[in-house]
């Protein structure tokens, strides 16, 4: 899904002017915002090394081995780490999009304290989207991505890398012994094939010992270049890279998402709980099983599990909206509202969050701000008729049958509305008995 600069410059600005003294500009939210969004699509459509080139994979990997230890890694060595973390990278937003992925909504957060501009990208993935986190930075040389960030679980891609690198991913080297231990094989094989050729060499003919000194140069040839190089590479890598520690649980994730994948939720509760158990981080884990226990209704079990998830550190954010859609359900619109402002501050704004919200803020009496929150959350999509269908909808939401009739006007003008489809979503559920929408769906039948 292309998303129009309009649009783009819209949703920055919308988030922007909720604290106007942090955010970046109008003009560097667009950028950051398109920079986003054409990177997102090269790991999902591709070309993919459009994503692999946004990212800032030196200064991550800078980062995670120390400033004396990156400078004096060979080229072979930088280019093995920086394989390593584009593929993470790339695997883990590539990775689930089987039949192709797509941009849903973008919207862009005030600038961070140290200067990162976050651009907050929605990646659907057929019925399921991802809300992700890019943190993008403009110096000299362009545009970067210092992380992709999975709000809701609150994993940091880069995080994730400097973890299995281990806390100490080099180990010095002793470059004059490992020098002295390369060359002096080869120079006693040197040396013997000369031992023969001095022995032998007076026994033969003067044709023969020609041929002999030919064969003998061709060993002695290669044994020289190797040991040079050999030699140059033990003194040019002053670091040697050590194996990423092993990871036990990931084999265990892996059957986890595969249980979910086939809706089989007991097995993936076990699975979840293993990998926990295996030293797998706590907060993602947590937030999985208690949208689990959601999932089945089982909401004693999905609260605690979801406040855990809040309570450990690093917290998993997306348990703040889950409590929130939990408190809503119970009609408990006090304690829902400041848990979805707690989440969208954390995660940025997202349509299905801001919709969640405006339900709250029209339950408690504040309609004013339930408009300016529909607002917000339209403006998210680009134009047309995803941008009314969610206006609608949210109106809905909020038990307001005129504002849901009026936003789908615009629609029913131009011949692509669905009253059938219309009756059938649960999203109106609301307003299903209102007389405003009642009349609404029957004036088809008067056409």
């Amino acid at each position: 899904m292309s998303l129009k600069r309009a649009a783009i410059l819209v949703a920055a600005l919308a988030v922007a002017s909720a604290s106007s003294a942090q955010a970046p500009s109008a003009s560097e939210a667009e950028e950051a915002a398109d920079f986003a969004r054409r990177a997102a699509l090269g790991a999902l459509h591709g070309p993919q090394k459009i994503f692999l080139d946004a990212i800032d994979a030196d200064g991550i990997l800078h980062r995670s081995v120390g400033n004396p230890a990156w400078g004096a890694l060979a080229p072979r060595q930088r280019d093995s780490l920086r394989a390593f973390l584009r593929g993470h990278f790339l695997e883990a937003l590539a990775g689930s999009a089987a039949g192709g992925g797509d941009i849903s909504w973008i919207s862009v957060s005030p600038a961070e304290p140290d200067g990162a501009f976050p651009v907050n990208v929605g990646l659907s993935y057929g019925a399921s989207t991802l809300k992700t986190r890019w943190l993008t930075r403009r110096s000299p040389r362009g545009w970067a991505i210092e992380d992709v960030r999975l709000s809701d679980p609150g994993i940091s891609l880069a995080d994730e890398v400097r973890a299995a690198l281990g806390p100490q991913p080099l180990s010095p080297r002793n470059t004059s012994r490992e020098a002295r231990a390369r060359a002096i094989p080869r120079i006693l094989a040197l040396i013997g094939i000369g031992l023969v050729v001095a022995v032998a060499a007076p026994r033969l003919s003067r044709d023969r010992r020609r041929l002999l000194y030919l064969v003998a140069a061709v060993p002695a040839l290669l044994l020289t270049v190797d040991g040079g190089l050999a030699i140059h590479r033990a003194r040019s890598e002053a670091y040697a890279l050590i194996p990423p520690p092993a990871e036990p649980w990931r084999e265990i994730e892996k059957e986890a998402i595969a249980a979910e994948d086939a809706a089989r939720p007991e097995l993936a509760r076990d699975a979840w709980r293993r990998a926990m158990d295996a030293g797998a981080p706590a907060g993602p884990i947590l937030f999985r099983l208690g949208a689990l226990s959601r999932a089945r209704g089982d909401l004693a079990s999905a609260e605690d599990e979801l406040r855990r998830a809040l309570a450990v550190k690093p917290p998993a954010p997306g348990a703040a909206r889950e409590l929130a859609l939990i408190a809503l359900s119970r009609g408990r619109s006090d304690e829902a509202r400041p848990l979805l402002e707690q989440y969208v501050a954390a995660t940025g704004p997202d349509p299905d969050a801001l919709a969640a919200l405006a339900v709250a803020q029209t339950n408690l009496g504040g309609a004013a701000a339930a408009v300016k929150t529909i607002d917000q959350a339209a403006d998210l999509v680009p134009d047309g008729t995803r941008r009314a269908e969610l206006r609608a909808q949210i109106h809905a939401r909020t038990g307001d049958a005129a504002g849901a009739v009026a936003a789908l006007r615009a629609l029913d003008a131009a011949g692509g509305l669905d009253r059938a489809a219309l009756r059938a979503d649960p999203a109106y559920l609301p307003i299903a008995a209102d007389p405003a929408w009642v009349g609404f769906l029957n004036e088809s039948r008067s056409k």
